[in-house]
């Protein structure tokens, strides 16, 4: 069985599983695609100082990075769904003992973590207060209205910009056409916000590097976790 075949199977019988690997992998790709920034600005030095020896070494990595770099792109692209799949179905359900579930709203925790199951209650940004949530959707609209104050001609410019969209639909538009559920962000932007939590959180991700702050200086709060329900 080629990989497609399999991605087709995966998307037939657990299409949920199919958006948790698509989530992992894009959260894969941006870490490759981070990694691919530092060499080239280590192979960028080496050929500045003439060490060509150096610059060859690290050329051949890139060669070596970019097509598994393209694969993944590759993958997630065959994984991404046409069906609709919401995770916070399981939000409308009776939960039984909630009470049981929640967990330290003080902990701090970091973008690169799996939210599958988990819920927020809040989250900060740099040295600003905690700002309070109740959902991954509106953690990301929040997010997107600081941004836009920030710096709005560049939020805006996020519509053209290819690697904040998918390549299905799109995440950033001025137009709500073809969008799943779109959120206006003060009016002048529309956000997709029909994903997953790690969806919201690979996106998040994006925002964060196009504004060049710093991943690990953006904290989530959960309020509960409900993975052992999902066991």
């Amino acid at each position: 069985m080629n990989v497609k075949e399999l991605i087709s199977l995966i998307k037939e019988e657990v299409p949920n599983k199919a958006i948790d690997l698509m989530d992992s992998l894009e959260l894969l790709k941006e870490a490759i695609a981070d990694t691919l920034t530092e060499i080239l600005k280590k192979s960028h030095t080496a050929f500045q100082q003439r060490n060509l020896a150096k610059w060859n070494e690290l050329n051949r990595l890139i060669d070596q990075i970019v097509p598994i770099e393209e694969r993944i792109a590759q993958i997630i692209e065959e994984l991404d769904l046409d069906v609709t799949v919401k995770e916070n179905e399981m939000e409308r359900r009776a939960l039984p003992n909630y009470s049981d579930y929640l967990v330290d709203s003080n902990v701090e925790h970091t973008l690169y973590e799996d939210y599958t199951h988990r819920r927020p209650c809040a989250f900060k940004m740099n040295d600003n207060p905690r700002i309070e949530v109740s959902t991954w959707k509106e953690m990301l609209i929040k997010t997107c209205e600081i941004l836009m104050e920030k710096d709005e001609e560049k939020f805006l410019s996020f519509e053209h910009l290819d690697k904040m969209n998918g390549k299905k639909r799109k995440y950033f538009s001025v137009s709500s056409d073809g969008m799943r559920e779109p959120v206006s962000i003060k009016g002048k932007m529309y956000i997709e916000t029909l994903m997953s939590s790690n969806g919201f959180r690979n996106l998040v991700i994006k925002l964060l590097k196009e504004y060049n702050l710093k991943i690990s200086d953006y904290k989530i709060y959960l309020r509960a976790d409900y993975s052992e329900l999902n066991q």
